[in-house]
């Protein structure tokens, strides 16, 4: 009878270590603690960079709701079932669908700092749906975010061997810059006099890349600049996004703009359609390669580059990703 009972104890026990194993709580990058029981096998994002956090950690399979944006992005496409396509729960421009995300009864939600994200987060939280809030506008943000990412949902060893990754692509690229003169950069969004602050996670990618953000002291999101402006910065090397439209860009070959540097030289660079390397997750690692290749063009030859973000390609979404889904990883000879 006695050993019976030590049995049962001990059996007790363990059962109570499982359970009190069985959730993680972590801090999110709001300063919110959040408690999420594990295992998370259910995932809902809110916004495409979110999305692409969730991938880029593991979470494919995972992934039941995710913002109505995200149907369009080809890094989506190659990694989610067609058959079993996540419910689209709205986005941040048109407002989120709670109803929706509620009755997916995900494990975990994933939101953005900006706009109502925070309150949304708690208001989930509050009604038993672990939330987490992530701001991934710095690279250190990003990293962390993905650190966050992989903690909450159990995915650690896979979301650590790609932060390692990342770290050692960025020692690289500054070990090779150290010496090297920075060029004047100028970053056009989806219009040519729309550039990003020095608040916004691009300015430090052109930084890593080695150049020099032209527009860096400026602040907030997105800003407008005049010609003027645009013309006294004199950029050496212009990146535009893959957003930009195609008569914004026309417009630096009007007589107005033929003395900027940048067209003299023919230094004008799009951002690779559908890769998503200028928004915010680890994937802007793969950017800052392609353009440091653009800025430093004699450093970073075109096959080198890309080899380097075929590698991080399958270090994030498996061996042979890069090869398989070439369009999909991005072509520095686009």
């Amino acid at each position: 009878m006695k050993k019976i009972l030590c049995f049962v104890f001990s059996m007790v026990c363990c059962w109570q270590t499982v359970c009190l194993s069985a959730e993680v709580v972590v801090t999110d990058q709001a300063g919110r603690k959040v408690s999420i029981p594990q295992p998370v096998n259910r995932v809902v994002t809110t916004f495409i960079p979110a999305s692409l956090f969730a991938l880029c950690a593991d979470l494919s399979d995972a992934l039941v709701g995710a913002s109505n944006k995200d149907g369009t992005a080809s890094i989506y496409e190659a990694l989610i079932d067609p058959e079993h396509p996540p419910v689209p729960v709205g986005n941040r421009s048109v407002g989120l669908s709670l109803e929706t995300i509620f009755s997916l009864k995900p494990d975990l939600v994933i939101m953005y700092g900006q706009k109502d994200g925070i309150r949304l987060a708690d208001h989930l939280t509050k009604m038993g749906v672990p939330a987490i809030v992530i701001v991934p506008e710095t690279m250190t943000g990003v990293k962390q975010s993905l650190d966050l990412i992989g903690r909450a949902s159990g995915r650690t060893k896979h979301t650590d061997a790609v932060i390692s990754a990342m770290e050692a692509i960025e020692a690289r690229l500054t070990h090779t810059l150290k010496q090297r003169p920075r060029k004047k950069v100028y970053y056009a969004g989806s219009r040519l006099l729309t550039t990003v602050s020095g608040d916004m996670l691009q300015h430090e990618m052109i930084k890593i890349a080695g150049g020099t953000n032209v527009s860096e002291n400026t602040h907030g999101f997105f800003v407008t600049v005049s010609r003027e402006q645009l013309l006294s910065w004199n950029p050496e090397v212009i990146i535009a996004s893959d957003r930009i439209a195609r008569q914004e860009k026309q417009k630096l070959e009007n007589q107005e703009f033929s003395a900027l540097s940048a067209v003299k030289k023919g230094a004008i660079f799009e951002v690779p359609a559908q890769t998503y390397w200028d928004f915010p997750s680890p994937l802007a690692m793969a950017g800052i390669l392609w353009m440091a290749g653009s800025t430093h063009p004699d450093l970073f030859p075109k096959d080198t580059v890309q080899a380097e973000i075929n590698r991080l390609y399958d270090t994030i979404f498996g061996k042979g990703f890069s090869r398989k889904h070439p369009l999909v990883v991005g072509s520095v000879d686009q």
